[in-house]
């Protein structure tokens, strides 16, 4: 409801849903009349958006990354968009996909790569040394005690290979480390840092951001959901370095550059997160494109 409130009912706009999933944000733009294009790398979102397809003739579909954005606009170089969205979250899908092990709830094999690239968590896991383990889980899990885990999981692992979600979690509840918070899962951050690593996700994003600019109409908007604090600190970064002043000065020194709408971010209500608890952790910011 938030996102749909920055859009005008009354104009026919040309709306980018950069991650498409379950085809919840789309189906949405579509029911307001909205042209959407939908990209997502995931097999299961083209399933779905072939099924849209059939259905909607204002609705067209790539299977790429966002970070290769400018693919889509091959045949057509003029293409620009009043409203882009990118949804950093994961589908119920992806969640369910045993193949891809995201979940601690599905006793998969270590994989944690939705991008069929070549890495995954059990080559992490059971092949990396014990200096980047710990670098991984610092960065992008925000463990503190990295070190004490790594080595940990490092001395375990000469002992057998850890092959499983479920062993990897039981490997985390006994290595005496302090994770972060009681709120969460106790294997969230380290499940994180996995999943960071297999998918490259804060590089992705910061490609996303370095082009996104030349793709939206003047006057349009730009709106992400993050889920966690590392993706959320590189928008909000974003959009301060290029955000307009006061006096209407582009700061990137720039011909472009936004108007934030979200003086701080839109996170959601007690009711939301009730009906829905994984959006507890989602943090929307949004900025309106002047060039």
């Amino acid at each position: 409801d938030e996102i749909l409130s920055f859009t005008d009912k009354d104009r026919h706009l040309k709306v980018l849903d950069c991650t498409f999933g379950g085809g919840g944000h789309t189906k949405s733009f579509l029911d307001k009349g909205f042209t959407v294009v939908a990209i997502d790398k995931d097999t299961n979102a083209k399933n779905i958006a072939n099924e849209f397809e059939k259905k909607h003739n204002k609705f067209s579909f790539y299977q790429i990354n966002f970070k290769d954005i400018e693919k889509i606009f091959n045949s057509n170089s003029d293409l620009r968009f009043d409203f882009i969205l990118l949804d950093l979250g994961f589908s119920s899908n992806q969640l369910a996909n045993e193949n891809i092990g995201i979940s601690f709830q599905i006793n998969s094999k270590l994989n944690m790569n939705y991008l069929d690239s070549g890495l995954n968590a059990y080559h992490i896991i059971n092949h990396y040394d014990e200096d980047s383990l710990s670098k991984i889980f610092f960065e992008y899990g925000e463990i503190f005690q990295s070190k004490k885990l790594a080595n940990y999981i490092v001395k375990n692992r000469s002992k057998k290979n850890i092959e499983t979600n479920f062993e990897l979690i039981e490997l985390l509840r006994d290595s005496g480390v302090n994770f972060r918070s009681k709120k969460i899962h106790f294997a969230t951050q380290a499940f994180q840092a996995l999943r960071i690593e297999c998918n490259q996700e804060l590089n992705n994003l910061k490609i996303f951001l370095s082009k996104i600019h030349q793709f939206i109409n003047n006057q349009g908007y730009l709106a992400i959901l993050s889920f966690h604090s590392l993706e959320d600190r590189i928008i909000k970064n974003y959009f301060k370095n290029n955000k307009i002043s006061k006096k209407g000065l582009f700061h990137n020194n720039q011909n472009w550059g936004y108007e934030i709408m979200t003086k701080k971010p839109i996170i959601p209500s007690n009711e939301e997160v009730k009906d829905n608890p994984r959006s507890r952790s989602a943090k929307l910011r949004l900025g309106r494109f002047i060039n």
